[in-house]
């Protein structure tokens, strides 16, 4: 077996021309930007919406002054603006996920506005009688459950504003429950298709080359693997919340007197509205399940504007939905922030950087003609490296990014079985998400959601919780692939 530094002369160049690239003056501008961004957004010193959008601009300015910050049609960089390619960094932006998100808060703002999270937080409270912990993991565990249908951003979406209704009613802080809620939600996400974006990307990608990663193959490769993490975590997060789960809430006596159904404000527009979401979930599952041929963003803004109309059609002007206070509802900061972020990981693509780390990985651990023990030690690095390039640069775009770099090893070199690897950019993006408040979208979304409830969740905070949970996961990763190297090496 060749390695990938003896491949071919095709391999050798390529990587060259990925230095030659990352080595010039525009190169080294785009990344100090990303850098200042990063550090900018992470430090709290700005607005992250105005960090990533003067990263994105900055990027822009020198693309355009150069001539050499490129975006493809197909995705990756290029040179001037032929083949497809031009000087415009937007095409970076992933209107798919932008259009995911913007269905689904639609959805999260009309089952607001009738009162409906009040409705479960009430109930839930019931459920646990109050205690804190108990919160934690009926939230939890029901978050996980509905990403196995649906993607883990949106279950936060939905999930989130009932916790901060929840937390606000027994007085506690919703800062722990709501990290734990993300957190979990990555964790968990990993074990199916649909359960996190980067597995999306991954199935699609694989399914277009005809390696057979399904729904089914999802669940025997990678949930035995979530559910350890998943448990370790839920473990992690009792000792790291020792002191917050022993305060006492308030009003929990109240709380288990009141009438769940006097919360709920507009009965109409609640279950039109529930009605419209059901269907719309149950779509998303056909989409992946069944490969219909539609887009995410289509379900989700399809089923949003169906939601919207059915609930103002034959009710009462009391019963009828306020589009504008709907709108008001919509989390606009956090759709800007994964604009600009997209178009900043863009550059960073476009100029090579993330294909470097990936040749950087192959060249460095490939195999070198031995047994499978190599095959072993490139995995597993690949879900290390992985891991650490998702909690800096956000999974989706760097999951996007390494699957060509993947399909083009296994091009390049008979011998080498790739399927491992995407088993690993799976798992290595969705625990590596979990470290960084910008890791994955779910995160970004918890912390827009936690602002505009009023409480704003730390970097270090985050931090202190993310990256503890990503070692301990990928550390359970790494010991599993070890193990149970075979069970990786088919789709």
């Amino acid at each position: 077996m060749t390695t990938p530094n003896n491949m071919t002369t095709e391999s050798l160049n390529a990587t060259a021309d990925v230095v030659k690239d990352i080595g010039s003056t525009e190169s080294i501008l785009i990344l100090l930007i990303f850098i200042i961004a990063f550090a900018l957004i992470l430090g709290e010193v700005v607005d992250r919406v105005l960090a990533a959008w003067g990263g994105a601009v900055g990027m822009l300015l020198i693309g355009t002054f150069y001539d050499s910050l490129t975006w493809c049609t197909g995705g990756g960089h290029g040179e001037g603006s032929h083949g497809g390619c031009e000087n415009n960094l937007f095409d970076a932006i992933d209107f798919n996920v932008i259009g995911l998100l913007l269905g689904m808060m639609i959805f999260a703002g009309m089952l607001e506005i009738s009162g409906f999270f009040e409705f479960v937080a009430i109930k839930a409270t019931k459920l646990s009688k109050g205690d804190p912990w108990l919160l934690v993991v009926y939230l939890g565990t029901f978050t996980t459950i509905i990403s196995v249908f649906i993607d883990n951003v949106t279950a936060l979406i939905l999930i989130a504003p009932v916790t901060l209704k929840i937390c606000s009613k027994i007085e506690i802080s919703p800062i722990p429950p709501l990290i734990a809620l993300a957190i979990f939600s990555n964790t968990g996400g990993v074990a199916t298709l649909v359960g996190d974006p980067p597995n999306v990307l991954i199935a699609s990608y694989t399914a277009e080359r005809g390696l057979g990663f399904s729904f089914i193959s999802f669940i025997e490769h990678l949930t035995p693997l979530a559910i350890l993490a998943w448990g370790a975590t839920l473990g992690y997060m009792r000792y790291h919340y020792t002191e917050w789960r022993e305060k006492t809430p308030q009003n929990v006596e109240e709380i288990l007197e009141e009438d769940e159904w006097t919360a709920v404000n507009n009965d109409v527009l609640m279950y039109r509205t529930l009605g419209a979401l059901a269907v719309t979930v149950i779509m998303f599952a056909a989409v992946e399940l069944i490969h219909l041929d539609l887009e995410i963003s289509a379900v989700s803004l399809g089923g949003a504007g169906i939601a919207m109309c059915i609930s103002m059609i034959g009710v009462t002007k009391d019963k009828r939905l306020d589009i504008h206070e709907v709108i008001h509802k919509v989390e606009w900061a956090a759709l800007l922030f994964f604009a600009g972020l997209f178009v900043m990981v863009g550059g960073l693509e476009a100029m090579g950087h993330l294909e470097a780390i990936a040749n950087w990985i192959f060249n460095n651990f490939g195999p070198d003609g031995n047994i499978s023990k190599d095959e072993v030690v490139l995995v597993i690095v690949l879900i290390w490296v992985s891991a650490i390039a998702s909690a800096i640069v956000d999974n989706i775009p760097f999951c996007a990014a390494m699957l060509p770099v993947i399909n083009q090893l296994g091009e390049l070199s008979e011998d080498v079985n790739v399927i491992p690897l995407y088993w690993a950019l799976a798992i290595g993006c969705g625990f590596g998400g979990n470290a960084t408040p910008i890791g994955s979208s779910a995160n970004v979304m918890t912390i827009s959601i936690s602002e505009r409830g009023g409480h704003k969740i730390s970097t270090k905070e985050w931090l202190s919780v993310g990256i503890p949970v990503m070692l301990i996961t990928c550390t359970i990763a790494t010991i599993v692939v070890a193990l149970f190297y075979g069970h990786f090496t088919t789709a």
